[in-house]
């Protein structure tokens, strides 16, 4: 108990250090890794095919940052060619919401845009939508709608919703901040006990009880050699930064990280995104996993990007 109550301390403080060293963090991608290291992760995929037709729905936004940042056009202009390659996948957009239309063809909707105020008709959509079996991944600003009212019914649909500036908290996060994953999750199942990114997060979130956190950012470096559920027991702590919800028949995967455009670059964050694509899926993730490699090897065999991309300018609006 007398170490427990150590910990707790030393967490503490590390987080009220990591807290001002987080909203101070260069942004700065990985650095590429061999593409031998990232098939140790990725598995053989080989002769892997999907059990069914997938109909994936991808939601977007108008960008509301700088170059690099909040580039929701810019990613979902990377990520729906690539799912296209899948054998069996097809892609449909949508700009700002679905329609009941859409929501009716799709097995899945990835969602990556600050949602506008929504009317209580399309919350129905979207709430239907899941019940009856649909998924969803939910990426970074995705989870925050106001007012207050919106959120609750929100977080019905996706687990987890912004509760307000004054209660919910947002910052960047370093190499130094290991992100924690929960691995006896089958979306992580396999997966390193940590990972290092360095991106941006929101935590406090308001949560539904049904919601199963799978991934925490540590308060600091001092933390590397902990546990997942150690990590997890600390205030200090930022949660949600991954977690899994299951409403009705449907599955949702979601993440408060993906701030940076150079983050959907990182072999890492795109494996942990695809593993819980699948995941929603109730399917195997090895027919997704050529997508880890897609666009960023190199001929010398290196997975990623050194471009930090923040001097982005194609933006469409």
């Amino acid at each position: 108990m007398k170490h427990l109550y150590l910990y707790l301390l030393l967490c503490s403080v590390g987080w009220l250090l990591a807290a001002d060293r987080g909203q101070k963090a260069e942004p700065r991608p990985n650095k590429p890794l061999s593409k031998s290291e990232v098939l140790k992760l990725t598995g053989d995929w080989k002769g892997s095919k999907l059990s069914r037709d997938i109909r994936i729905l991808w939601l977007y936004g108008p960008e509301d940052h700088g170059g690099g940042e909040h580039d929701y056009i810019r990613v979902k202009e990377l990520f729906v060619p690539m799912l296209k390659t899948i054998p069996r996948v097809t892609v449909e957009e949508a700009y700002l919401f679905p329609s009941k239309e859409q929501f009716e063809r799709a097995d899945l909707m990835i969602q990556f845009l600050h949602l506008p105020d929504l009317t209580d008709q399309q919350l129905e959509h979207f709430q239907s939508f899941v019940n009856r079996g649909g998924g969803v991944v939910s990426i970074h600003e995705s989870c925050i709608i106001r007012p207050l009212a919106r959120a609750e019914k929100l977080a019905k649909c996706i687990g987890c919703s912004w509760k307000g500036n004054r209660d919910s908290h947002w910052g960047k996060f370093s190499h130094d901040h290991p992100l924690f994953l929960k691995t006896d999750h089958p979306a992580f199942k396999g997966l390193p006990g940590s990972v290092r990114l360095n991106d941006e997060s929101y935590w406090s979130l308001l949560k539904r009880e049904e919601v199963e956190v799978i991934g925490t950012i540590a308060p600091g470096k001092e933390n590397a050699e902990a546990s997942f559920e150690d990590v997890s027991a600390s205030s200090a702590a930022r949660s949600e930064a991954f977690w899994t919800y299951s409403p009705g028949k449907g599955r949702v995967f979601g993440t408060t990280t993906g701030h940076y455009t150079y983050t959907y670059f990182d072999p890492i964050y795109r494996l942990l995104l695809l593993r819980g694509i699948a995941w929603c899926l109730h399917e195997d993730p090895a027919p997704f996993m050529p997508l880890v490699f897609h666009g960023i090897t190199s001929e010398e065999g290196l997975v990623g990007t050194t471009d930090r991309m923040l001097n982005y300018r194609n933006r469409s609006r």
